[in-house]
């Protein structure tokens, strides 16, 4: 019995793993080859995390400067995605003021209307003879025409005449200026489709009202 016990311990050391009668039976060796890395001081004192027991290589940095945590991570997500092209911005203009022509043989009086529009944030522009003042009124296109009776190479009605012949369709609101306010100018005034009246002598006062009222029925 002992002999059999004896035996049979013999069999099992023999069988065990790195045993000279198991070497048919050992893990084949590893065809890649290792080499020894340096080790580097990192100050951690955590294990390292990778499964094959070598530390990610870090910088290290004397004592008192900070160490740059992630220095060799992969980008981020948003620096691997492309920026946004930027909005294409769009230029804001301001609309155009309304524009008011002057028609007016008295330098002096044109320029005291022409100070109290500008006031007004109002675009202006002054003629004193009316066939010059078809070419600027072609040009400006005014909203409003202060138009005086009396010019010296033609009267204010021969004035509206050529205008309507080339812009009926867009006629600008007329304000007469003249020294005559009876009824029978006002008539012809309105047969001309004439808005309203500046009577002289009027003040800048009544200048801005006029205009203002003007510019008010065309908006409505």
């Amino acid at each position: 019995m002992t002999e059999s016990l004896t035996s049979l311990a013999d069999n099992l050391r023999d069988s065990m793993e790195g045993s000279p009668g198991m070497q048919e039976l050992q893990e084949p060796q590893n065809p890649l080859h290792t080499i020894s890395v340096p080790a580097v001081k990192t100050g951690l004192k955590t294990a390292p995390a990778a499964e094959t027991g070598i530390a990610s290589t870090v910088e290290s940095h004397p004592e008192g400067k900070d160490v740059i945590e992630n220095q060799d991570a992969s980008r981020t997500t948003a620096e691997t995605h492309a920026a946004p092209a930027p909005q294409r911005l769009v230029e804001a203009r301001p609309a155009r003021a309304p524009a008011v022509l002057i028609i007016e043989d008295t330098t002096e009086l044109a320029e005291v209307i022409q100070a109290t529009l500008e006031r007004m944030n109002l675009v202006t522009a002054h003629e004193t003879h009316g066939a010059r003042a078809v070419a600027r009124f072609n040009e400006l296109q005014p909203e409003v025409v202060l138009l005086d009776i009396g010019l010296p190479d033609m009267n204010g009605w021969r004035f509206l005449e050529t205008i309507k012949e080339t812009h009926h369709d867009r006629m600008p609101i007329i304000i007469i200026i003249t020294a005559y306010g009876d009824p029978a100018n006002r008539l012809v005034g309105k047969l001309q489709g004439v808005h309203d009246y500046l009577i002289k002598p009027f003040t800048a006062d009544e200048v801005e009202k006029v205009v203002a009222r003007a510019l008010n029925s065309a908006s409505t």
